[in-house]
């Protein structure tokens, strides 16, 4: 009678130690798991993670259509507009579809149709300048607001799981059991690990994003004021050449 007691008992130790190894080796982070332990907290998170996803991979794309590297035709362009030929600057610049194109072209456009002052003129090249800047920052607010209420999110949850684990604690009555507090708490730090998941990707790719923003900004600036000089130069380098002639 003894031994198959203790047969029994070691049977059912073996069998619960599988079952503890079983749930072990689940990875945590398998949509499943996640969904079961995390419920309606992991879930929006996973919503916000496809969003960030989608607004991530759209913006490089239109980053890398955008050419926001290619500066090579700057020069060429002030050279023809300091030598007289607008018309050339202006073929020129259209060939290129870079925000940086668009705001010189501007201000060769707007200085063509008349004799505008040199402040109209700049505020041309300001107002295209900014309808560019804006479309390279649209859908930055999307991932500064995922990355601002993933973790707070994932808080939420935390907390919510913490309370549901302590419940529970509180119900077992005397027949604690450490088990049962131990798992709710680490179902509880699921949402907070979910959470800094889905934040982290959003704000360190935001701040990449927001570095080439400015740097094409610094650009715009520069590209517009030899614009300007180049604009203002040709009539005197015309009044000159009127003179030498005289």
């Amino acid at each position: 009678m003894a031994e198959e007691s203790i047969g029994a008992a070691s049977g059912s130790v073996t069998e619960g130690a599988a079952a503890v190894i079983g749930q072990s080796t689940e990875p945590w982070f398998a949509l499943g798991p996640l969904l079961d332990k995390g419920g309606i907290i992991v879930a929006i998170l996973l919503v916000l993670s496809v969003i960030s996803a989608a607004i991530i991979i759209m913006k490089v794309v239109q980053f890398w259509s955008l050419g926001l590297s290619r500066r090579s035709f700057v020069e060429p362009a002030v050279d023809k507009i300091e030598a007289g030929d607008a018309a050339g600057a202006l073929a020129l610049l259209e060939k290129h579809k870079t925000p940086l194109a668009r705001a010189m072209a501007a201000g060769v456009r707007a200085k063509a149709r008349g004799d505008l002052r040199d402040e109209d003129v700049a505020a041309e090249i300001a107002r295209v300048g900014a309808i560019e800047l804006g479309s390279m920052q649209r859908y930055f607010r999307w991932l500064e607001m995922i990355g601002n209420i993933a973790p707070l999110l994932g808080l939420l949850g935390t907390v919510i799981g913490m309370i549901q684990a302590f419940q529970r604690l509180e119900q077992s009555g005397a027949k604690v059991d450490p088990a049962l507090l131990s798992g709710g708490i680490w179902q509880a730090l699921l949402t907070t690990a979910v959470g800094l998941v889905v934040a982290l990707p959003a704000i360190a790719v935001l701040n990449l994003f927001e570095g080439r923003v400015d740097q094409t900004r610094l650009s715009m600036r520069d590209a517009s004021a030899r614009v300007l000089a180049a604009l203002h130069a040709r009539p005197h380098a015309s009044r000159g050449t009127a003179q030498a002639a005289d």
